[in-house]
């Protein structure tokens, strides 16, 4: 990212982490794409920027408890009621065997949500498909989706663009999210801060922001 680019991220992040204003989105913690044992990792796939980024992402959601801001995890559920054609043909059908629903591929990997935080099952990629997030969002005055999780280019992405479609503002986490790989990670970035919106901070830069809120709350 150019020098240039970055000042406009900067100033576009500026007052989007209001912790009144945005909720931290964990997007598909789940065994089969994060664990070693899991499909991703059986069939090839690099599981170790994920589990390296873990401990960063564990301090950002008790951050975020700290701050009250609402959590949301997604999580992938797929089985013969949601498998269309279309959808089994991505990935020439090695995508199958992920995340079956039941299964413990389809368990939260090193994340737990508390018992006030929401749990979004979902089936496709984009997390606003054929759920109630948008509803969630709204009823709760949600302005700013900071995103956290797997795959950067994947299912971030696709959640990303769309909650940009839809008004909110986009600060991914660099720190807490992991790619397919790291070109693919910091591809997803780039697009999604030149053609989406989006801003990049790491977890410290959104934890000061926190920390201000309160600080400023308490002036």
């Amino acid at each position: 990212m150019s020098q240039r680019e970055e000042a406009g991220v900067s100033r576009r992040l500026a007052g989007q982490l209001d912790s009144a204003r945005a909720a931290l989105l964990v997007v598909d913690m789940q065994n089969d794409f994060c664990d070693g044992g899991g499909a991703l990792a059986k069939r090839g796939g690099d599981v170790g920027p994920t589990q390296a980024m873990l401990p960063k992402l564990l301090r950002l959601i008790g951050l975020a408890r700290a701050a009250k801001l609402p959590i949301i995890y997604t999580a992938n559920a797929h089985d013969a009621w949601t498998n269309s054609a279309a959808w089994q043909q991505r990935q020439g059908g090695e995508g199958l065997a992920l995340c079956r629903t039941g299964s413990w591929g389809a368990e939260f990997y090193g994340v737990r949500p508390a018992a006030d935080e929401r749990i979004l099952i979902k089936h496709r990629y984009n997390a606003f498909v054929g759920t109630d997030l948008d509803l969630v969002l709204r009823s709760r005055g949600i302005e700013t989706l900071i995103f956290t999780g797997v795959a950067t280019n994947i299912c971030v992405e696709s959640t990303a663009r769309d909650a940009f479609a839809r008004n909110y503002a986009v600060v991914m986490a660099r720190d807490c999210l992991a790619g397919s790989s790291a070109e693919e990670h910091e591809w997803a970035l780039r697009s999604l801060v030149r053609y989406f919106g989006a801003a990049v901070a790491n977890a410290d830069e959104i934890a000061a922001a926190w920390a201000g809120d309160r600080a400023a709350a308490g002036s």
